[in-house]
This record gives C-alpha cells, structure tokens and sequence, in this order.
C-alpha cells in the first residue's frame, strides 16, 4: 500500500474507477488497485444467473466469456461484452434498457447496434406487463427507440426519456414505459376539485389548466367531473411539484367546512381572527384615506373596498380577506396550507418574497414555510398593468433571470409569464402597478 504515490495510472484495474492517493500497487506487475478492490477483490468466476447461461471468468485486469449473452430484451443476437471505450463514435452510447450511460464495460451488438449497461443485462426490464389501469390486454415491450405519440399522455417524444415503449398488438395502443400506471383520481395544487384520468378527453377542452398549452382530443388527459372544460395533460398533471403522490381513487371524498367566520345576522359575522366582537359589513361607499386604517389580514389601505369593521375596537377586515379559507392549497406547494390568524402583532419574513409583515398567513404543515396572504392569493390568470395579455405561472428554474418590470433579479414564487414576457411576482412589483412599455 503506497500513500501519495505518483503514477501514470489514473484509473483502478479491476473496477476502471478513479485512484485515490491510498491505493494498493505491484511493482512487479506494474499494476494498482483501488482500497476497495484491495481490501475484496472480485471472484474469479461469476455465474450470471438471467442473461448467461456460462460462467463469466477474470483474465488479468479484463472480464471475458466464451460466448456472447442471450438476453430477453435482445433475442435475436448474442450481446458481447466489450469495453465502453471501444464502441464506435457512430455506436449507441446510453443504454437502451434504462437510458443511462455504462461505465467502464457494457454489452453490445455491433449488427442491430443495441447497448446495455451491466445493471440491466442482469436484471432486464419486463418483457411483458399486465396492469388494468392501463390497458385491457397485455402489453409487450420494444426493444427499440422509436417516435410516436403515446396513447397515455399524448407526446410525441423520442422513447429515450420515457423508459421504452409497449405496445399492444390487438389494439394498436402505444405507451411509454413510464406511462404504465399512472394513477386515476389525484388532486392537485392548480385546481380545487380532484381529476379523473380518460384516454380521449372530448372536443370540448383546449387548453391544459397547468401549462396552457393546447390539448389533444385524442389521447389521455385528467378533467374535472366538477368544472366544464377543465382537464390537464397526463404528465403535466403528475409533476411533483403539482401532485402530492398520492392515489385517491377508492377514497371518499369529504367536504370540509373551510369558511372562517359564523354568520351572526345579515351584514354581521364572528370571524375567528376577532371572536371578542362580531363584525359589520360596511360596502364599498366610504373612502378609508388614512394611512394608518389598513386591513389586519392583508396590511392593505382600505380606500373604497368593501370592509367589515368592529364597532368597538380598531378592527378591521376586507370583505375579501375576512373569506380567504382556513385551508387552501398553495401554487407552488403540493401541500395544503392552514390560515393562521394569532399573533398579529409578531411580524414575520414571506417565505415567497420575503417581505415583513404582521397581518395573516399560511403556513405549512411543520410551519417552516409562512406565506402571507398577498402571495398565497396570487392566482391564474394573472392580470397586470404593465402587459395587454393574461399571465399564468411557470415555475422559473433557469430560463430568464432578471424581470422585465423592475429589472432585478427573480426572487421567491417564480414568475407569472405570457410568451416572451415576464414579471417576477414580488409584491413591490405587483402592488405598485408598475407600467411597463416594452420596446418594438
């Protein structure tokens, strides 16, 4: 065993990997092995007990057999193994099983031009696959990319990021390997009625409630047995950072009470934020011009809104904040939030744009995340002064950086966007009402 050792060697013999400083070296034999490979090194012979029905055996610092591999997933030819290095540049470089690339060694052949890493040659992908969620009949799979429009979610997308494709015969129907089983009733944060998936989703829906982009009639989507018109692209809708994972077909579904106040008389309610004295509605004819009059939920100045006011203390309340729901799901989260409406006088940091403030908000469920009401009640279609068309959010990871109304850069909820337009929802931005004039 040799520390620091200088050699020209970069890699393990045995397991191709990186050497590290400590490393196990034969002057004689001129050969070095990592800690690892040292300390339990491989078996002269392997019995690969799927896709060979030989012994495979050590020779020197190479693996060989005598014969090729006779694997499900390619029956026609024997699979050579062969060193990654040695393939082609105009061979498959990604495995073609799970679209990951070999290291080191792979298995190939040269007539078909078929690659498989050392993972799935041992252990395959299901040939054939049985789900009735997904499809009546069994389903084979193919051993080949192909293009093609899945008949699940729709896409015509090359299969190499879709785990393969299967097919059946009787039918003619075509899916990705990740599409098989996908869930049939889920809820997600865009929308407050659960959907159901269909494979032909009807001619009377045109836009996905997610991406907006334009639907296909023809393949699967989720749609809302509730609201007309509302359905959602098959893998728009189980995106996780949109659905929570969880499977709700067999489940009841249960309506709960979300409303925050109690109706006392007409024009007059107990809220729970204020249950000391019962609030009045007073409509939206009373300009509210001070300064210090704002809203307790929102911090908000009241101008000429709609309020509902305690008459014997300084309280008081949007008609639109004092029905904001005990629980609601948050845009930008799969999980449900809860109002909370203590402690007003303790101000703290938006989760989202990271502004101070002592009025209500939402909190998740270990309350490590606190979004006040301005952000949480941002929602689709977003209307602002400084653009002519609606705009819908898009989670802003790393396509434009800086936004087009204030010029800085994003920060917190991502951005709300129409085309080639963006404007970061930070409150300053949204509560100004910045106008916007974009040139040509």
């Amino acid at each position: 065993m040799l520390n620091n050792y200088d050699d020209s060697s970069d890699q393990c013999v045995l397991c191709r990997g990186h050497l590290p400083p400590l490393r196990y070296t034969c002057f004689t034999c001129k050969i070095t092995v990592d800690i690892a490979c040292g300390m339990k090194p491989w078996p002269q012979v392997i019995e690969h007990p799927l896709c060979h029905s030989h012994p495979l055996i050590v020779k020197g610092n190479e693996v060989s057999a005598s014969c090729g591999v006779n694997h499900p997933c390619h029956s026609n030819h024997p699979l050579k193994l062969i060193a990654f290095d040695a393939l082609t540049d105009d061979a498959e470089k990604t495995c073609i099983l799970c679209e990951k690339y070999p290291r080191n060694v792979c298995y190939h052949c040269y007539i078909c031009d078929f690659t498989s890493c050392l993972r799935s040659t041992r252990i395959p992908p299901p040939l054939v696959v049985e789900d009735i969620k997904t499809h009546q009949h069994q389903l084979i799979r193919i051993s080949k990319r192909i293009s093609y429009a899945c008949d699940v979610c729709g896409l015509k997308r090359d299969t190499k990021d879709y785990h393969g494709s299967y097919i059946c015969h009787q039918c003619d129907f075509v899916v990705h390997g990740m599409c098989i089983g996908l869930p049939r009733v889920i809820s997600i944060n865009r929308h407050d009625h659960r959907i159901s998936f269909t494979y032909h989703i009807g001619p009377d829906y045109s836009k996905c409630g997610v991406c907006h982009q334009s639907i296909s009639q023809h393949h699967g989507a989720y749609s809302c047995l509730v609201c007309p018109n509302y359905a959602v692209h098959s893998r728009c809708a189980i995106e996780r950072d949109v659905w929570d994972g969880v499977e709700l077909e067999g489940i009841p579904y249960v309506t709960e009470d979300m409303t925050p106040y109690k109706v006392v008389s007409d024009g007059l309610i107990s809220h729970v934020s204020h249950v000391e004295h019962p609030l009045k509605l007073h409509k939206g004819n009373i300009l509210y011009d001070h300064e210090w009059i704002r809203c307790e939920a929102c911090r908000d100045p009241v101008g000429f809104d709609s309020v509902f006011v305690c008459e014997k203390c300084c309280f008081l309340l949007h008609k639109k904040c004092a029905n904001l729901p005990m629980k609601k799901k948050f845009i930008v989260d799969t999980e449900l939030y809860k109002l909370e409406v203590d402690n007003l006088r303790v101000a703290s940091y938006c989760s989202q744009c990271a502004t101070l403030s002592d009025g209500f908000n939402y909190s998740s469920h270990d309350e490590n995340r606190k979004v006040d009401v301005r952000c949480f009640s941002l929602s689709e279609p977003f209307v602002h002064a400084g653009h002519s068309h609606l705009l819908y959010f898009r989670k802003a990871y790393y396509k434009r950086s800086i936004c087009d109304a204030c010029m800085k850069m994003r920060h917190g909820i991502g951005q709300m966007s129409i085309l080639s337009f963006y404007v970061v929802t930070k409150k300053r931005v949204v509560k100004a009402g910045v106008t916007f004039v974009k040139d040509n």
